[in-house]
C-alpha cells in the first residue's frame, strides 16, 4: 500500500515558519471542508479554493507536489505561512492539506477530531501499520486508515510527517516538517 503512496511524496519548500499555533486546528478545519466534505468533486472543490480567495499553483508548482501525476493545486495564506491544497486526479484521486511546520504536530487530536468521524460515518475503515521511508533526502513517517471494498478500489486517510534528511541541508537550518492529510481513492488494480 504504502509504495504507491511514496511515489507521490514531495519534499515542501525549506525553512522555518511561524509558530504552529492554532496551525494544526485551522488545518484540520481545511482538510474537513474540502477533502472530506467536498472533495472527490473537484469542480467543488475548485470553487471552494476559489471562494477562499486561494491562488492556483502553475503547473510548474504543482510539479513539486505531485511530481508526473496529473492534478492542481493552491496556495492559502494563512499567517506568514501558507496551506497547500492539492487534488491528484485518478487513479490515486487524492486530496491534500500541506503545510510546512517548525516540527510537525506532537498531538494530533484536532486531525482525529475530523477524520474519526468521517470514518465511523463512512464505515469499515481499519489501521495500516505506519511507515517510515527515504525518498531522496527526505525521511517520511506516515500514518492511515483505510477501507478496501470487494474489487480491490480502496478509500484511505492519511498524515504524513516529511523531514530534510541531509546533513548538509539540516546543518544549514533546513529542518522544517511538512505535514500532509490526504483523503484517497484508489482504483482497483492501480497498486
Amino acid at each position: 500500500m504504502w509504495t504507491a503512496i511514496a511515489l507521490t511524496l514531495a519534499a515542501a519548500p525549506m525553512g522555518q515558519t511561524a509558530a504552529d499555533d492554532g496551525v494544526l486546528s485551522r488545518m484540520a478545519a481545511l482538510y474537513d471542508e474540502v477533502c472530506l466534505k467536498t472533495f472527490p468533486n473537484d469542480g467543488a472543490v475548485a470553487a471552494a479554493m476559489a471562494a477562499k480567495g486561494a491562488v492556483a499553483l502553475k503547473s510548474r508548482e504543482i510539479r513539486i507536489y505531485l511530481h508526473d501525476d496529473p492534478g492542481r493545486g493552491w496556495t492559502l495564506a494563512d499567517g506568514a505561512a501558507q496551506f497547500v491544497v492539492t487534488v491528484e486526479a485518478p487513479p490515486y484521486h487524492a486530496c491534500a492539506v500541506r503545510r510546512t511546520t517548525a516540527a510537525g504536530f506532537a498531538d494530533l487530536a484536532p486531525y482525529y477530531a475530523v477524520a474519526s468521524p468521517y470514518e465511523q460515518a463512512a464505515g469499515g475503515y481499519s489501521k495500516i501499520e505506519p511507515a517510515d521511508m527515504q525518498i531522496g533526502a527526505i525521511s517520511s513517517h506516515a500514518t492511515g486508515e483505510q477501507k478496501v471494498a470487494p474489487d480491490g478500489s480502496a478509500e484511505s486517510l492519511f498524515v504524513f510527517s516529511n523531514t530534510p534528511n541531509d546533513p548538509k541541508e539540516r546543518a544549514k537550518g533546513n529542518t522544517a516538517v511538512e505535514v500532509r492529510f490526504v483523503h484517497q481513492f484508489m482504483s482497483a488494480g492501480a497498486q
